[in-house]
């Protein structure tokens, strides 16, 4: 019922069609549902005064909301300037209580931080961009509330808070209703399995403090249904057929809203619950095993599908799949480099999918395509575009000197360590796909030859670069200064008890263990060194050579005679297709069209016991009324 309720929501917005409709209520009209609105929220602001699971802090995002959609129709970089601005005093406001809980900041970091950076690209939209600042502020309000929560009341209330504004910015995509939909199907029953893992956890406790989920009466079903509640959100492979389309048919800048920064939820989610089944069990706990065979899985199936992709930014959607199983992976060794390996992967993956997203969604912006093989040859016209793909790309195939390669160092230690030898093979020959596609996306888009349609395009806007600039100099201090964030994070690990003892030992700035030694800050030095001494031999070299021209080109005994047949982006791993395209095949869309299918024919069936008719349904009535009586009187 809530499904089809948030369906109507979304037809309701958009219109059945999808197409552009202009709806005019009067004022009358919208007097009693909003003066229902602030009844609802005061009595709400009352109750979680005087409750114990609540508190008023919950509610103040709420009032930050409504005051949003009163003032909508303000231009859009007014209200962009008003987001920004309440966000940046949250996050001050935030900072003191979580600044000696590293795992929180880390997080809060990701959310708050990222939310600004990627709202910096809505100062491009023209108008008033009625609808998108509420909704947007809903998400980012129930990320951080995920942070703040004491309770698993509060939890559960941030998350439905933060699917239901993500939900409205999916839906605001030109083609988004359908995947709009899918996402919130998938939203719905992963809340659902949460909802009910936190109702096992409760039993014989009648509390919902965080900590009864170590004490469950259930605890084999309660972690199971919470770990598979969180995977709806990371995309685990299965649960993952959402993702694609979301991503692809978001708006430009929500795209790195939903891939960078809202999949982190559920990452946290994981975090937190490995955290509160208790380092007793939780080692060797059948789940966790299961939980990192599907990462690796995830990884193999995510970096697959994002091979074959010719959709610029469905490619860069199933990538995230594959990374959000590296995380998963990394998660599941529950040992300090493990989580070490972990949590980098949600720094790097935050930072170079953002702005990977950014780089992209802005030249989709500027060519009005999607497909890459319609693109090609555009460093001219978008050049820092294609520097930021090309940092993004290295960052995320894990090549040196960027903050990937030392992910890959670090997950080299963790699998040797934790003897997870085959999952780990998978994991890394899941890196060697992604070069694949890392090639294609910056190949496909930037080089070649242009195509005469986009001779005139312009680089993107500047608030698009901006966030971007910032980006790639966070990667940049990551990569090589790592130190800086991975030493608090391997002492906190080893000081909570948790994760006892700190395989990784730091001398300045090389980290070390009993396998080898990586320095971020070397490995940049040498690359820097390189590269100048490369780019000035080559320079010197062809000082004389003569660019070629167009169609100043023979291939196979032929000469080109459009642009189009001087790029060859389509299709360009159909010979890898013939001999591992099985293992891309769309399995889970077959199984879940399967349950769909069955969910129908069963509807109709029980649709014959429900006929509609009166009579019929008070004979159900004293039915239900003297099975109950029955049951009892003999219980």
């Amino acid at each position: 019922e809530g499904l089809y309720l948030f369906r109507w929501f979304g037809y309701t917005m958009k219109g059945e069609e999808e197409t552009e409709s202009s709806l005019e209520i009067s004022w009358e009209k919208i007097l009693p549902p909003l003066v229902f609105t602030l009844f609802v929220l005061g009595t709400s602001w009352y109750v979680n005064s005087v409750s114990e699971l609540g508190g008023t802090l919950n509610l103040l995002p709420l009032f930050f909301i409504l005051l949003l959609f009163l003032v909508d129709f303000l231009p859009a970089w007014v209200k962009n300037t008003l987001v920004i601005a309440g966000m940046v005093i949250y996050s001050a406001a935030l900072y003191p209580s979580i600044e000696h809980d590293t795992l929180r900041l880390i997080f809060a970091g990701i959310f708050m931080i990222g939310g600004i950076l990627t709202l910096f690209a809505g100062y491009s939209v023209k108008g008033r961009r009625e609808g998108f600042f509420p909704f947007a502020v809903m998400m980012y309000a129930g990320l951080i509330g995920l942070i703040e929560a004491e309770n698993l009341f509060q939890f559960f209330f941030a998350w439905e808070l933060m699917t239901l504004g993500s939900y409205v910015l999916i839906l605001r995509g030109k083609r988004s209703m359908k995947h709009a939909f899918n996402y919130m199907l998938f939203s719905l029953g992963g809340a659902y399995l949460i909802f009910t893992g936190i109702a096992l956890a409760y039993f014989g406790h009648h509390s919902l403090d965080l900590s009864i989920i170590s004490d469950s009466w259930f605890p084999g079903w309660t972690y199971t249904l919470l770990a598979i509640g969180f995977l709806t959100k990371t995309a685990a492979l299965g649960l993952h057929i959402w993702l694609p389309g979301a991503h692809a048919e978001a708006e430009s800048d929500v795209s790195p809203m939903v891939s960078g920064i809202l999949l982190k939820g559920g990452a946290f989610g994981l975090v937190l619950l490995f955290l509160l089944m208790g380092a007793e069990q939780t080692t060797q706990h059948t789940l966790l095993y299961a939980l990192g065979w599907l990462g690796a899985i995830t990884a193999l199936g995510g970096n697959l599908m994002a091979v074959f992709q010719e959709d610029a930014k469905r490619l860069l959607a199933y990538s995230s799949v594959g990374n959000l199983g590296y995380i998963l992976f990394a998660l599941a060794f529950m040992t300090n480099v493990g989580w070490l390996t972990a949590l980098t992967y949600s720094i790097n993956h935050f930072m170079f999918k953002t702005l990977l997203f950014l780089a992209i969604g802005g030249v989709v912006m500027r060519v009005k395509t999607h497909k890459m093989y319609e693109m090609g040859g555009l460093i001219k016209q978008m050049p820092w575009s294609f520097i930021a793909v090309l940092i993004g790309i290295i960052t995320l195939a894990g090549i040196p000197p960027l903050a990937g390669y030392g992910g890959k160092w670090l997950f080299y230690n963790a699998v040797l360590t934790k003897g997870w030898y085959f999952q780990g093979a998978l994991v890394f020959f899941s890196g060697a796909i992604a070069f694949l596609y890392a090639y294609k996306l910056i190949h496909s888009v930037f080089l070649g030859q242009s195509k005469d349609k986009f001779r005139k395009v312009k680089e993107v806007p500047v608030w698009y670069i901006i966030p971007q600039v910032i980006l790639v100099l966070g990667i940049m201090v990551f990569s090589s200064r790592p130190d800086l964030v991975l030493k608090p994070i391997g002492s906190m690990l080893a000081q909570s008890g948790y994760f006892p003892s700190d395989p990784l030992s730091w001398e300045n700035v090389t980290a070390s263990t009993n396998l080898g030694y990586w320095s971020g800050w070397k490995i940049m030095t040498i690359i820097v060194i390189m590269f100048v001494i490369l780019t000035s031999w080559l320079w010197i070299m062809s000082r004389k050579a003569q660019k070629v021209k167009q169609f100043n080109i023979v291939y196979a005994g032929e000469r080109p005679f459009k642009p189009e047949t001087t790029h060859f982006s389509h299709n360009m791993f159909s010979h890898y297709f013939k001999a591992v395209g099985f293992l891309a095949m769309p399995v889970a869309t077959g199984f879940w069209n399967g349950v769909n299918n069955v969910s129908h024919q069963l509807a109709d069936t029980v649709r014959r016991i429900y006929s509609g008719n009166g009579q019929t349904y008070v004979v159900h009535i004293l039915i239900y009324m003297v099975v109950i009586y029955t049951l009892m009187f003999s219980l």
